[in-house]
This record gives structure tokens, C-alpha cells and sequence, in this order.
């Protein structure tokens, strides 16, 4: 075997050793996937394809060892061998990946679900703010109404010398001004 046919044999044979320990590396997530859903069937399936792999390998090694009359027939075994490995990690795979498709789907609709509730609780807290809002503009409104009706009637009063009717007007506006301004302190003085 010439020097390039050699280096042409090694190549060829680091890439289906490569791909041999590419296949086996996922084959070892794949059992450790099922392990953790204690999918026996899958298990099953799994050390089958281990036997199948140590028989890739052997393949493989065979095929490092034949002279180059052998080459081209023992290559193509081997890749056979690997390729049909290969293709049967990534049909199991697919059936993992078909759960993870369908995990995230359901993840993504959960999420979905929460932007929408999210947004609904958001549009609640807002119409609570509100409404406190124009329950405390309301207070303060009718505080700020009561002290203008307070001053009008002490100056009516004033202005009619403390007539009896001036006057029995200011204690009730005095009255109702007590009321809405106890009730804005109670409700606003830091204590």
C-alpha cells in the first residue's frame, strides 16, 4: 500500500471512529434520559444498540487492518455499519427530542397562559389604583369644598354680625368641615 493510500486508510478510518464515538456519546444521553423517566422500553432499545455499537467498533477495527485490495470493500462495510448505527440513535433521539418538542409546547403555552393572566392581574391593580385614586380625590375634594364653605359662612357671618341664622349656618359648615378633615387626617398623617 502506497504512502497517500495509507494516509487515505487512516483518514477514513479516524472519521468512522469519529463517528462511532459521536453515536456513542449520544446513545450514552439518550440511556441516561431514559433512566431518568424509567422508560424501560426505551432502556431495552438502548442496549440493543450498544451490542450494535460494539459491533460497529469491531468493524471498524477490521477495517484498519485489511491490506488495500480489501480497502474499498471493508470501507464500505464499515460506513454501512456506522450509518446504520447512526441512523438508529437519531430515530431514538427523535423520539426524545419529539417529548422536548412537546415539553416546550406546553411550557411555552403555560407561559402564554401567565403573560394573559399577568396582564389581566396588571389591569386589576390599575383599576384599584384608580378607583382609590378618585376615592382619595374625592376626599380631598369635598375637604377642600368644606374649608371654602367653612370661610364663606365665617364671612357671612362676619358680614350679618353673627346673626343667629348667619351663625347656625357656620356651626353646621364648621361641623361637616370637622368631619372630612378628621376623616382626611386619620386617612393621609403619617404616623
Amino acid at each position: 500500500m502506497t504512502t497517500t493510500a495509507t494516509q487515505e486508510k487512516n483518514l477514513a478510518a479516524q472519521k468512522l471512529d469519529a463517528e462511532v464515538r459521536e453515536a456513542e456519546a449520544r446513545l450514552e444521553v439518550l440511556q441516561a434520559q431514559a433512566e431518568v423517566r424509567k422508560a424501560t422500553e426505551d432502556l431495552d432499545r438502548i442496549s440493543g444498540l450498544t451490542a450494535a455499537k460494539e459491533r460497529v467498533k469491531k468493524t471498524v477495527a477490521e477495517f484498519k487492518q485489511f491490506a488495500a485490495e480489501d480497502y474499498a470493500a471493508t470501507k464500505r462495510d464499515a460506513e454501512k455499519a456506522v450509518n446504520a448505527l447512526k441512523a438508529e440513535v437519531q430515530h431514538i433521539s427523535e423520539r426524545y427530542t419529539a417529548w422536548d418538542d412537546a415539553a416546550t409546547r406546553r411550557l411555552t403555552a403555560r407561559l402564554d397562559e401567565a403573560d394573559a393572566r399577568l396582564k389581566v392581574w396588571t389591569a386589576q391593580v390599575a383599576r384599584e389604583d384608580a378607583e382609590r385614586d378618585m376615592m382619595r380625590h374625592d376626599a380631598l375634594a369635598t375637604l377642600e369644598e368644606k374649608i371654602a364653605l367653612v370661610r364663606a359662612r365665617a364671612a357671612e357671618a362676619r358680614h350679618q354680625k353673627y346673626s343667629a341664622k348667619a351663625q347656625a349656618a357656620l356651626e353646621d359648615a364648621a361641623y361637616h368641615f370637622n368631619q372630612a378633615y378628621d376623616a382626611a387626617a386619620t386617612r393621609y398623617e403619617k404616623k
